[in-house]
């Protein structure tokens, strides 16, 4: 699969004549000046291209024939008394089948043998390293390249983002299971890592957000420490990684599991938008037209309920929805949860609230993997300025919003395959109203 990759990436450098790809892997980080080791995962790029999720590695791919070179660490005895065995060059040749096996210290060595016109490598550090010997290096055509490759997945880059939403789904429905008023977020995020950790995914794709009340509507909520409480919202965005590939999926409903009037009337709008937004991942349409969809369907319901008032389309222009949607639409998914490819090469972002944190902006191709992921959020920080606002005031119902500024917020999320024609998804969390009481309440 990863022969897939590395001809992928081959083709956007054909008319090459002599030239060098260049890549370092990841290595060990420690916390500050300790020997505390965090985890060790994969530089993404260099996973896509050698399935290699092991520290201080190198690759050279050589453009006009595709061979690649594997560098691998020349370890001795002292470390294998630390860290186990020391694998030969022999090991590592059947583990990952390079052409070629090489020990980290023979790079410069083996570049030498080609007198390469050019190297191109991933960022700046790696190019004035390389350079450093005298070689022509080229720092910017490589990271787009493998960003153009990784937008559109492979069949088994999408079998493996199934398997990842496969025990993201079922943690998902665990959490709904238990949840109850009295517990810690920490506790509903050990369930969750419980279940991820017991299907052997042992790499979180993001850090999770495991938000209650209030804190529902802060987008990178990190506390994890508040009780939740009765009849307010859970927000739970978390996800798990198979083969470095990453699902992430988020859904709110309230921790008693009964929905108010008012919280069905909000849960249903945000749903509703999403449902539209899915129904549209289909080739040919572009993201940003998906986000602003989205965020109509939100005016429009919030208008419906009192909450804002005014024509839907000077609500639009007035960029009203802003103030309740800030973030965008949905992200490119893949080895990173955020993944590559979201701006190709002269995209610029849209300067206009909302949509300016919109984390891809591109035409939807077949292969394409992306979260829709709409929201609505009682935010202080951005209601309360509006409600003083001269211009942005007139929009607002400020005596039905206040009452709700500290409730928090609504995210739904889900993961989308994009197909000929059509689309797949891959999330299968309950989120219908019914479906999300009927589940809290069996364990109840």
């Amino acid at each position: 699969m990863h022969s897939e990759h590395r001809a992928k990436l081959k083709e956007c450098f054909q008319e090459e004549t002599n030239a060098l790809i260049y890549l370092e892997g990841g290595t060990v980080y420690h916390r500050y000046d300790t020997d505390f080791e965090y985890p060790f995962r994969q530089e993404s790029n260099f996973w896509y291209l050698t399935g290699v999720n092991e520290p201080d590695f190198h690759m050279l791919m050589h453009v006009p024939s595709g061979t690649w070179h594997l560098f691998v660490p020349r370890r001795d005895a002292q470390f294998a008394v630390w860290n186990g065995y020391v694998f030969t060059k022999d090991d590592y040749n059947a583990r990952y089948k390079p052409d070629k096996v090489h020990y980290d210290d023979e790079l410069e060595e083996v570049i030498g043998s080609y007198k390469p016109e050019r190297i191109y490598c991933l960022d700046e550090d790696s190019a004035e390293e390389i350079g450093e010997s005298g070689w022509q290096t080229d720092d910017n055509l490589l990271k787009d390249a493998l960003a153009y490759c990784r937008c559109i997945k492979t069949d088994w880059e999408c079998n493996q983002l199934r398997k990842a939403a496969d025990v993201a789904n079922t943690a998902h429905r665990r959490l709904m299971k238990v949840v109850r008023h009295g517990m810690k977020e920490y506790e509903m995020k050990a369930e969750f890592d419980y279940v991820r950790l017991s299907r052997g995914m042992v790499h979180e794709p993001y850090s999770g957000i495991y938000a209650s009340g209030p804190g529902s509507a802060i987008l990178h909520y990190v506390n994890c420490d508040r009780q939740l409480k009765d009849g307010e919202w859970f927000l739970v965005d978390a996800g798990a990684e198979h083969n470095g590939y990453a699902a992430d999926v988020t859904r709110t409903y309230p921790v008693n599991g009964k929905f108010t009037e008012f919280q069905a009337e909000l849960y249903d709008i945000v749903l509703n938008a999403q449902n539209n937004a899915i129904d549209n991942v289909i080739p040919g349409n572009k993201m940003e037209e998906l986000h602003l969809q989205a965020s109509r369907d939100m005016l429009d319901g919030l208008n419906q309920m009192g909450l804002v008032k005014g024509e839907l389309d000077e609500l639009m222009e007035k960029n009203i929805f802003a103030l309740f949607f800030p973030h965008g639409l949905g992200h490119f998914l893949g080895l990173d949860t955020h993944d590559v490819g979201g701006y190709p090469k002269g995209v610029e972002k849209i300067d206009r609230p909302g949509l300016k944190f919109l984390r891809a902006r591109r035409t939807i191709e077949p292969g394409m993997v992306l979260t829709i992921e709409p929201g609505l959020y009682f935010i202080p920080a951005l209601l309360k300025p509006a409600f003083e606002d001269e211009e942005k005031s007139r929009y607002l119902n400020a005596d039905k919003i206040e009452p709700h500024l500290h409730s928090g917020g609504i995210r739904i999320e889900d993961n989308v395959i994009v197909t000929n024609g059509s689309n797949e998804n891959l999330t299968n969390v309950p989120k219908e109203r019914s479906e999300i009481e009927a589940l809290i309440a069996s364990e109840h």
